[in-house]
């Protein structure tokens, strides 16, 4: 199908939807798009967060676009246009981490051709956990990652939580919404949300989901639970990181409330080669903050980008 359109949010110049199979038969959905601004420095890897999708990100494709690079970003499994693995398609399901973990490996395999080296991840909230597990695991290679308010942990998860999702899912449950959280997609109103101060951006992604409702997810299941407790819980592993050598920029929102932002701090003393900057006022989805704020996470950026473009231009 075509981008789902709302006014203000224009789409990419030059972008592609492109569609692959993974695990299950579950259809994964991507998109490409070239730079605007000359010939490509690279490209960017743009992995969102948990309920998010492709649209959403159009302002920050067109932002990497227009800094020379040709921009790559998914609807993960399970959420966005992608393919469920489960009846409702609002329940936010995985089974395991490593699926969208192969599947973003599948479809930069497959669109190679569109996304000139050198890769720069810019990972949001749940992208960050599965791009981290990616670069643990060795199964994408990039040339240097940006971290938004990455999701290495969770805010209030405990240990009994754990405990309970683990054993629903062991007797076949992981299928059923998690305790406590909402089971059906509704219109966030702008005064209490946990993610931005910016009522434009909070307005326009509400707006997309209210334009195509299979846009539209709800929380977690058991399994997503038992999938994000297994994946964060394994990057709290002494050594775990140490092939992880290209540079890495972590940014954290001062005014979090949905990731552990201590789990930014046990990260980062494990990466070889990381820079850790803290926006303070910001709120959860830095890159849909006021401007002032997205600011200072794209001078960060920039300044990773620039050391990764002129490594690689001396390394050829």
């Amino acid at each position: 199908m075509a981008f789902v359109r709302v006014p203000g949010n224009e789409i990419p110049d030059g972008a592609e939807e492109h569609w692959l199979e993974g695990r299950g038969g579950v259809k994964v959905r991507v998109m490409t798009a070239p730079s605007t601004h000359g010939s490509a420095r690279g490209s960017v890897i743009v992995a969102p967060g948990r309920t998010e999708f492709i649209e959403k990100y159009f302002e920050v494709i067109r932002e990497l676009q227009g800094r020379g690079f040709a921009v790559f970003c998914i609807d993960w499994r399970g959420q966005g246009l992608s393919g469920r693995e489960v009846d409702n398609p609002q329940k936010g399901h995985l089974v395991s981490f490593d699926d969208p973990v192969n599947d973003l490996a599948t479809a930069l395999k497959l669109l190679a051709d569109k996304l000139p080296r050198p890769y720069i991840v810019l990972a949001h909230s749940m992208g960050g956990a599965i791009t981290l597990r990616a670069l643990q695991t060795r199964r994408v290679e990039v040339d240097g990652a940006a971290f938004s308010a990455p999701m290495w942990g969770i805010a209030g998860l405990t240990n009994i939580a754990k405990w309970y999702v683990r054993f629903m899912t062991s007797i076949g449950a992981g299928g059923q919404f998690a305790p406590g959280v909402e089971r059906q997609w509704k219109r966030e109103a702008f005064k209490k949300n946990p993610v931005t101060h910016d009522k434009e951006r909070h307005a326009r992604c509400q707006g997309l989901i209210a334009e195509e409702p299979r846009l539209a997810l709800a929380g977690p299941t058991n399994g997503w639970v038992a999938a994000a407790a297994e994946v964060t819980e394994g990057f709290r592993q002494p050594g775990v990181f140490a092939s992880i050598r290209i540079p890495v920029l972590v940014a954290t929102a001062g005014r979090e409330v949905l990731v552990d932002n201590l789990a930014h701090d046990a990260v980062v003393a494990e990466l070889p080669n990381v820079r850790h900057i803290t926006i303070d006022d910001a709120k959860h989805e830095i890159l849909m903050e006021l401007d002032p704020l997205r600011a200072q996470f794209w001078a960060a950026f920039d300044e990773l980008v620039n050391q990764v473009v002129s490594a690689s231009a001396a390394a050829q």
